[in-house]
């Protein structure tokens, strides 16, 4: 894939060019995203089979981390959350905003459990060494 990407300041430039450019862009990204994604999937395959965490090539580094990420079933965690007077704080299930009550001592783990399921996901870290 070649991409024509021009230095000038798009302000200098004629709106067409600006355009045409974008989209090659938007294009472009897509690609790499879709290709990356086939290669990460890939890579956390050969890592989990393997059994191993940190892989080192020359002088990259791939870490793979392990994540348990909460599924919140709404309709559970919606009504606990309005006995406790928390739903407008909330006001949609957001892991981030529940994290922090969590974190606050507003909320405990123990008193959440039933209103969620967990999933482990991996997420992959690439370095310079």
């Amino acid at each position: 894939m070649e991409l024509d990407i021009s230095e000038q300041d798009p302000e200098e430039m004629d709106l067409t060019d600006v355009v045409l450019e974008y989209d090659e862009l938007v294009s472009a990204i897509s690609i790499l995203e879709k290709r990356r994604e086939e290669l990460r999937t890939h890579i956390l395959n050969a890592l989990m089979e393997k059994d191993i965490d940190v892989l080192r090539i020359g002088n990259v580094e791939l870490r793979r981390q392990k994540v348990e990420w909460k599924l919140w079933q709404v309709n559970r965690l919606k009504s606990y959350l309005k006995k406790r007077e928390l739903w407008n704080i909330v006001e949609s299930v957001d892991r981030r905003t529940l994290s922090k009550l969590i974190e606050k001592g507003i909320l405990t783990e123990e008193e959440l459990k039933g209103t969620y399921d967990v999933e482990t996901r991996y997420s992959l870290h690439v370095g310079r060494v």
